[in-house]
């Protein structure tokens, strides 16, 4: 039988409804198959998580190590022994008076910068605009 022939037989046979034994057992099945995943008491507030990670587990899965994985060599690796948290030593006058030299040497150099900055200017004052009646009056 060609393609053509085979369509041309279906179509003239008669539809016939499905039985209803036939469609409850169908429904049933579905059911089973795919519960109502939010409004299914077997889905609950254990499962919230699966829902939201689940367009890419292994993805979740690999950051969540590698997030562990810097947390655990964070916490097993000592300081380096010139850290700044080892060499913190007292501030003598000396450093202190540097700092506040250095301090005043940025400001002078970024104050100008500011001090350039011309005024806003100030909107014209309401004055008689003559120019335009005349404009207007001219007929």
């Amino acid at each position: 039988m060609k393609p053509d022939d085979l369509e041309r037989w279906l179509e003239r046979q008669p539809v016939r409804p499905v039985p209803p034994e036939w469609r409850a057992e169908i429904l049933r099945a579905a059911e089973r198959a795919t519960p109502l995943r939010w409004a299914s008491p077997a889905s609950g507030p254990a499962r919230w998580w699966r829902e939201w990670l689940w367009p890419c587990p292994p993805a979740w899965a690999g950051m969540a190590a590698a997030w562990l994985l810097t947390l655990v060599l964070n916490l097993t690796v000592p300081p380096a022994p010139g850290s700044a948290a080892q060499n913190s030593a007292p501030l003598t006058p000396q450093v202190v008076t540097m700092v506040i030299q250095e301090r005043r040497l940025l400001a002078q150099l970024l104050n100008p910068l500011a001090a350039d900055v011309a005024e806003p200017p100030k909107p014209p004052g309401l004055a008689p605009r003559s120019e335009r009646r005349s404009l207007f009056h001219t007929a």
